[in-house]
């Protein structure tokens, strides 16, 4: 029986290799896991940011961006044109959940020249629920990678760039947490992730 469990725990180790490194299919794929971001600056919420990448729709990280800026989308619903498009090309870009599909607003992003998008839930209160963002079956191809955060990390994000009178964030994605025990991420104190 035992010799049976790491049998199966090699194989399934080996095909995990395979898959990921010969196949090039990125882990978050064949997990369907939570990614982790990181605020540089401003440092009052220089945390880890679980987030939840959407479901079916758009591209996955296919790289590493490091210190790229994060910029509140204006209007910050992202769902008409938006008014801040000086601020967008080569930049990640944050919305805030409602009032139109999450495939509208990721679009309008894209076709501003976001290289990604973070939603937060409208919900300030939301301290711990990560929405599966799902595609609308309009048609629409994203091509760029898009997360989902919790309403109290959005909020706070949001608040603090308006408090600073910072036109941006400055932000490491994706971070790779597969093997630091929850405990030990620094993630913000207002956040209960379940």
């Amino acid at each position: 029986m035992q010799i049976q469990y790491w049998l199966d725990v090699v194989v399934s180790l080996f095909i995990l290799f395979y898959v990921v490194v010969c196949v090039e299919v990125p882990a978050w794929k064949i997990f369907d896991q939570d990614i982790y971001f990181k605020i540089v600056d401003p440092s009052e919420i220089g945390y880890y940011y679980r987030a939840s990448p959407a479901k079916n729709f758009g591209k996955g990280f296919t790289r590493y961006f490091e210190h790229s800026l994060l910029v509140i989308a204006d209007p910050v619903n992202g769902c008409t044109d938006l008014t801040n498009l000086h601020k967008i090309p080569g930049n990640f870009v944050m919305v805030e959940r409602g009032d139109c599909s999450f495939v509208e607003k990721i679009s309008r992003c894209e076709q501003a020249g976001a290289i990604g998008v973070i939603v937060y839930d409208n919900n300030p209160d939301n301290r711990s629920n990560l929405v599966a963002m799902i595609d609308d079956d309009r048609g629409v191809d994203i091509t760029i990678p898009s997360l989902f955060i919790v309403g109290s990390d959005g909020f706070h994000i949001k608040r603090a760039l308006e408090r600073n009178s910072l036109e941006s964030a400055i932000i490491n994605v994706p971070i790779n947490m597969t093997y630091v025990p929850e405990h030990q991420i620094q993630q913000p104190p207002w956040t209960k992730i379940l």
